[in-house]
């Protein structure tokens, strides 16, 4: 029974992939129905506020069969017992008098977290839970974070050469990687809501930070923090393009009126604009993914705050010596307080490498 349940599981989990990219600020979620060892009915969650997983699956299974009572339902994630944008799925479960139900993980948002489970128990519904719960965990880990921390999913993307330096100190150093790197910036951003950088950053490059190497509709929100307002619509960030800019200060300047550019203005706290402050924004905004482009004034100030809870390193085979470091506003005294993070992934590209980091809290 062990090996089945992992077996349809993984099945499960190749399901929910399937709404990458349209069912946020939802979990992915991906469900099958077996009985009497064969799978009757599959279905994923296609679209935010559509039908859920579980759903689609019984509607699947009743395409095939009338009856399927007795059988043993798989779902990534503990199914939902409240009504939201649809009705309650342990609902579903119970009227069709399913055996048994086996759940990846419980549900971190506080309006299931257990209780979806409680009532297929009350219902004498047998539940197993865990079953590739750390594959379950990572494929919803912005969902997780969104609901348990209230705040997006922060992912730092880094490129710098191999002895850690980010720019030259004259800052004439763009582009340290080489194009298959960029291309695959591009679709990072692709997959976020937002990008942030700081002003020295617009300043120095006068980026675009959109979309352009890799074909998609996206168009991610872009973030600046300029805290005094020393940015004119001379840059590419502030003229009057799409995607929205929004510019995060705490100035009492007179601000540009232009259609796709947004200020908001916080607290500045000791001299500077806290980063938990931006998120708590970006999250009441509705942004649930934030991708971290620079500097190094950025990157520190999201390490002095543990706000992040990923790092994309990119490096480029070049020693530069003389310049500034990924980290360089980032201050310890003592090498047991230095910030532990974990390798979860190592890809070769071309000439560059890619380090990919977990936060561990």
């Amino acid at each position: 029974m062990q090996s089945d349940d992992i077996k349809y599981m993984k099945e499960c989990l190749k399901l929910a992939e399937k709404g990458r990219g349209n069912v946020e600020p939802n979990p992915m979620v991906g469900c099958v129905i077996v009985k009497e060892g064969k799978i009757v009915g599959r279905g994923y969650h296609k679209k935010f506020g559509s039908h859920h997983a579980e759903v689609n699956a019984v509607n699947n299974a009743r395409k095939k069969t009338q009856d399927i009572k007795g059988s043993t339902l798989y779902v990534n994630l503990e199914p939902c017992s409240h009504f939201g944008k649809t009705p309650p799925c342990t609902e579903l479960i119970i009227k069709n008098k399913i055996k048994r139900v086996v759940v990846g993980m419980k549900d971190p948002n506080q309006q299931v977290n257990g209780k979806g489970i409680a009532k297929l128990q009350k219902a004498s519904i047998e539940v197993k839970t865990g079953i590739l719960k750390d594959e379950c965990l990572n494929l919803n880990e912005r969902f997780s974070v969104n609901v348990t921390k209230r705040r997006p999913f922060v992912t730092l993307k880094i490129a710098q050469s191999i002895d850690g330096i980010i720019a030259l100190n004259n800052y004439k150093s763009q582009w340290i990687t080489d194009i298959y790197s960029r291309q695959l910036t591009h679709s990072i951003r692709s997959n976020n809501d937002c990008i942030l950088i700081g002003k020295n950053s617009v300043i120095q490059d006068n980026p675009e930070l959109t979309v352009r190497l890799v074909k998609t509709s996206k168009k991610p929100v872009r973030i600046v923090i300029d805290k005094d307002l020393k940015l004119s619509n001379k840059y590419k960030l502030l003229k009057n393009n799409p995607p929205l800019t929004i510019i995060y200060h705490s100035s009492n300047k007179k601000t540009l009126d232009l259609e796709y550019l947004k200020y908001m203005k916080l607290k500045s706290r000791k001299g500077q604009i806290k980063i938990a402050d931006i998120l708590n924004n970006l999250y009441f905004l509705g942004y649930n993914s934030l991708l971290v482009e620079g500097g190094a004034y950025v990157f520190s100030q999201f390490v002095n705050e543990n706000l992040f809870d990923e790092i994309y390193l990119f490096i480029a085979p070049k020693i530069i010596g003389n310049g500034i470091s990924s980290f360089r506003d980032y201050k310890i005294n003592r090498l047991a307080d230095a910030k532990e993070i974990v390798l979860k992934e190592i890809k070769i590209l071309d000439k560059d490498l890619l380090l990919i980091y977990k936060n561990i809290k």
